[in-house]
């Protein structure tokens, strides 16, 4: 056989077909209810706790789909995302699910089955949502004839946990709940014991306005003076200077009643009560293409803010000498405190420039093999972006998805641990993976013994995402993968138990 010779520019351009796909990042932001009110199914967006939106509001998920492994208690939700795909088309609308139990008791037991992970999609043309968004240039000619679903026809919900709600209360009928547990944790815990079987009080005669509670603006305190006002919209004006004409939109309000107001504030008591002690607290997630610096991390450089594209690819070297001072100035105290030689310290300090990890006035390199690896890598990468919650790496199927960020070198996850999917036999891949930092905004009390913990859970979806038709959620995977004893040495971390993976 003749000895084959390699063409540079054909490896050049074999690299580039392996070049790794860019990695979206999540951060977690307040809801802005004031900007654009309450977080809906149709905002399309992606959150945090609360209660779940759900993508096809006909069809909920029943909760007995969401069981613990351990516990057999419902689970938590924890997240969810909204990533659309381009194939198939049924996967124009795409959302995943995340739910978790609250228990951390379970996921110390035994891991298996404390992370449930759903697929939920819908086609371009479907019953609920316009097919192109309002301010699309053709949109009068694409959503001409659209009428949503009534409202009527939604599928009822849990007042606790969102799922699907086939039970209701039996003395007042409005209240839907998912089983018997939760609507106890209502009626003991909420206010409904009182609340149950009682109607808003009646508007005053001269209310010029509906005033149907769902309408109730609890923050209303406007005086008589201000009972009407008109909102009008900034002026706008074409490509040739002219005042683009607009109708001025008239808002009428109204103070409520004390009775009405009294009213709608025990309405929102009940439900803060039960959303504070079985719901995580509602967040946005917000997105921004991660900005990755190899020669920045080498030097141990950490991004201080919640990750601005502009702001990770300017200012490196005068990042890089702000760290460095800090870190010679911290050395310089550690080592006076110590009785050590300063200028020792200090140029030790200089030769380790892969040092990340400080343990009282050492630095680990990579090299030492009584710190994981993986762990130390892990650190280095999310130090530009300490705050992100959620990394996203199945951007681009043309490039190579990005490998999970690992926190330990313990219990990776092998092949067998990804099985295909159940309904096209098709491989999974490797979809985001949810950071440790997202314990910090879910209200936890990290002094309990049974405080959930984790150091990150890995998503793995169908490649293909495939459609089965009448069936409306599939189960995808979720691993949950712990901080090693040897990485928290280094790192602060919680202990935690190995990989967790759920069944189906």
């Amino acid at each position: 056989m003749a000895d084959q010779k390699h063409d540079p520019i054909l490896d050049m351009e074999e690299d580039q077909d392996m070049e790794e796909a860019q990695v979206m990042l999540g951060f977690a932001e307040p809801v802005d209810l004031e900007e654009h009110g309450p977080l809906r199914a149709e905002d399309f967006c992606s959150k945090i706790g609360g209660l779940p939106l759900w993508l096809n509001p006909e069809n909920v998920l029943d909760t007995k789909e969401m069981l613990c492994e351990q516990c057999t208690k419902p689970m938590t939700f924890l997240l969810q995302l909204y990533s659309p795909e381009d194939h198939p088309a049924e996967a124009f609308h795409r959302v995943i699910y995340v739910f978790c139990c609250k228990d951390g008791a379970c996921h110390k037991k035994s891991p298996r089955g404390c992370f449930k992970v759903v697929r939920s999609q819908l086609g371009q043309y479907n019953p609920y949502y316009t097919p192109v968004a309002e301010d699309h240039e053709n949109a009068a000619e694409e959503n001409a004839g659209f009428a949503p679903l009534e409202d009527s026809k939604h599928a009822k919900t849990c007042f606790v946990c969102g799922m699907q709600g086939p039970k209701t209360c039996s003395k007042c009928h409005k209240v839907s709940y998912c089983s018997a547990e939760h609507q106890a944790i209502h009626w003991t815990k909420g206010l409904h014991k009182s609340l149950c079987g009682t109607n808003p009080p009646p508007p005053s005669v001269d209310s010029a306005i509906d005033s149907e509670l769902a309408d109730m603006s609890i923050a209303s305190t406007k005086s008589s003076s201000e009972e009407e006002s008109i909102e009008e919209e900034e002026e706008e004006y074409d490509e040739d200077g002219n005042l683009i004409e607009k109708n001025k939109s008239k808002k009428l309000t109204r103070t409520l009643t004390r009775a009405e107001q009294e009213y709608a504030n025990r309405l929102d008591i009940d439900f803060k009560l039960v959303e504070r002690r079985n719901r995580f607290p509602e967040m946005e997630i917000i997105s921004e293409a991660e900005v990755f610096d190899p020669e920045a991390l080498e030097e141990g450089l950490g991004h201080e803010s919640s990750g601005d594209e502009q702001e990770a690819e300017e200012g490196w070297e005068e990042r890089a000498a702000a760290l460095k001072a800090k870190r010679e100035k911290k050395l310089a105290e550690q080592a006076k405190k110590n009785g050590k030689d300063v200028s020792k310290s200090l140029a030790n300090a200089e030769a380790s420039n892969n040092a990340l990890v400080p343990v009282g006035d050492e630095l680990y390199e990579n090299t030492k093999t009584d710190i994981d690896s993986a762990f130390l890598t892990f650190q280095k990468r999310i130090a530009l972006y300490p705050d992100q919650v959620l990394r996203y790496a199945r951007m681009e199927y043309e490039l190579v998805t990005p490998e999970p960020l690992y926190v330990s070198d313990i219990d990776i996850p092998r092949p067998e641990d990804i099985p295909c999917c159940p309904d096209c036999q098709g491989p999974r891949s490797f979809e985001f993976q949810i950071m440790p930092q997202l314990i910090n905004y879910l209200a936890i009390d990290h002094s309990a013994s049974d405080a959930l913990d984790f150091g990150t859970v890995l998503v793995y979806s169908c490649k293909e995402n495939c459609h089965v038709a009448g069936k409306h959620y599939q189960h995808e995977i979720a691993l949950a993968q712990h901080f090693s004893k040897d990485g928290m040495q280094g790192g602060n971390m919680h202990a935690g138990t190995s990989v967790s993976v759920e069944s189906k």
